[in-house]
């Protein structure tokens, strides 16, 4: 768990950077990792939410994935593993896009294929609005990552190809619990 919250700080502060939309994204996505940092550094919860597995287990056999009150440990990774997926393809398609091709397209697009399946009509409107607002590749790299110029290319296919092995195995570890469509 704590190699997953990590990696999401990492990501988060080059979303930071890439405006409006992103940044109203973050801070949902901060909010999520505030929660599972809490479990985590409980002295009475820590151990339990070590693991994907141990935090899973934990929670289903006292009751906290079904608490609706309270946000649960399983549910809000599964929020983050929904947007990871988001992440991963559209990192994959920025890696092998021209410079000068919309940001806002290529996210457009793997937004459609990824997290719209989980947002009601009026969250997909709202997005597909703000994106149009993103830049061209080439500005895109220049205002998030202007010290990685020359590895931007290689650095944005690594992480995308990162982002799928986790969103793969978290994936399977939900589906084997049969827990995919947490409220």
């Amino acid at each position: 768990m704590d190699a997953y919250i990590t990696a999401y700080r990492e990501l988060s502060k080059f979303f930071d950077d890439l405006g409006s939309l992103f940044g109203f994204i973050n801070s949902d996505v901060k909010s999520k990792l505030v929660i599972l940092e809490e479990y985590r550094q409980s002295p009475d919860t820590a151990d339990n939410y070590e693991t994907l597995n141990t935090m899973i287990e934990y929670e289903k056999q006292t009751g906290v994935i079904a608490d609706e009150k309270k946000p649960s440990g399983s549910r809000t990774l599964l929020r983050l593993h929904r947007a990871l997926e988001f992440v991963a393809s559209l990192f994959k398609a920025i890696s092998t896009a021209n410079d000068d091709a919309s940001v806002g397209k290529l996210a457009q697009e793997s937004y459609d294929q990824t997290l719209a399946k989980h947002h009601p009509w009026l969250v997909r409107k709202g997005a597909s609005i703000a994106m149009l607002t993103l830049p061209k590749i080439q500005e895109l790299f220049a205002k998030a990552l202007p010290e990685e110029q020359l590895n931007l290319r290689a650095l944005v296919t690594s992480v995308s190809e990162e982002a799928y092995k986790v969103y793969k195995f978290t994936q399977s570890v939900y589906e084997q619990n049969n827990i995919l469509d947490l409220p």
